[in-house]
């Protein structure tokens, strides 16, 4: 089965259970709207003192916080639409209100695990920078996408194992890195296999009605702004689509590889396609 066509495949049974529950749309679009705030919040709170107080500095308290809660943030929705997913694969009707509870009770798993992603993401960042003095800027590069690839790998579960398992940071990793390293085959290339069909079905054309806008822009102001704001609005909806089936992918998957479950709108053809099973097995890891 070519990338394409994995990817359509799985956007589709993804998307089927999400039409049969709409409400795990509403997560992505939550979350947004509260980082919105929190941004406006924070960073503009912050970007005032420093002018109130002719301090640049003055603004550090008030971004360290600011990215933390919207890590937060992007921690929650996930783990509220995880919650939800694995409801809605099972056929079951689900709210939002569902979502934002389950989450709830995993706030401090939450919060600890915002916190392990933002050190790291900041570590990555920190070591790519060093390299990009002493070797160069595409060494660098390389060295911080191979790190952010390994992280990324590493914990392409942790959200489902946070939402349906409830286990802290160390020990959400350590299932999520054993569920990749015993099954590990292509499930990164499933949800990138989705991501290229979220490109080229809407993303892309998105930048496409933008770029027209602009040029457009010099001979009406009007038509141009109308298409630059169609574009813009296609291309979040475009994100809002993407993460929401990627979340319930992401949760069909981890069931798949762990209980050898096969729920919602896939088939266990199109799971074992996004999965390569390692030494002969196939089917519910032992342990995981």
């Amino acid at each position: 089965m070519g990338r394409i066509k994995r990817g359509w495949t799985l956007s589709n049974q993804s998307w089927a259970v999400v039409k049969s529950d709409k409400s795990l749309l509403a997560f992505p679009i939550i979350s947004i709207v509260a980082a919105i705030v929190t941004m406006i919040i924070f960073f503009g709170g912050g970007a005032g003192i420093a002018v109130a107080t002719d301090s640049p500095w003055a603004t550090l308290p008030f971004v360290i916080i600011g990215v933390y809660l919207l890590t937060v943030i992007g921690v929650f929705s996930s783990v509220a639409l995880a919650s939800c997913a694995t409801e809605a694969l099972e056929g079951r009707d689900t709210t939002v209100g569902q979502g934002i509870s389950a989450a709830r009770g995993r706030m401090k798993l939450i919060f600890a695990w915002a916190a392990v992603a933002l050190f790291v993401g900041l570590l990555i960042s920190v070591i790519q920078g060093l390299i990009e003095q002493v070797a160069g800027s595409i060494a660098g590069a390389i060295v911080g996408g191979l790190a952010g690839f390994a992280w990324a790998v590493a914990t392409f579960f942790v959200i489902p194992v946070i939402a349906l398992d409830g286990l802290g940071p160390k020990e959400a990793l350590k299932t999520s890195a054993h569920v990749v390293k015993e099954r590990w085959g292509e499930g990164v290339v499933g949800s990138s296999a989705i991501g290229l069909i979220t490109f080229f079905v809407a993303i892309l054309p998105a930048f496409a009605i933008m770029f027209l806008g602009f040029v457009l822009l010099g001979s009406s102001a009007v038509g141009g702004g109308l298409l630059i704001t169609v574009g813009v609005l296609v291309f979040v909806i475009a994100l809002l689509f993407q993460s929401t089936i990627m979340a319930v992918f992401r949760v069909a998957l981890y069931r798949y590889a762990t209980e050898d479950k096969v729920l919602g709108g896939f088939d266990r053809d199109g799971l074992e396609s996004a999965f390569v099973a390692k030494k002969g097995r196939r089917g519910a890891l032992g342990g995981a």
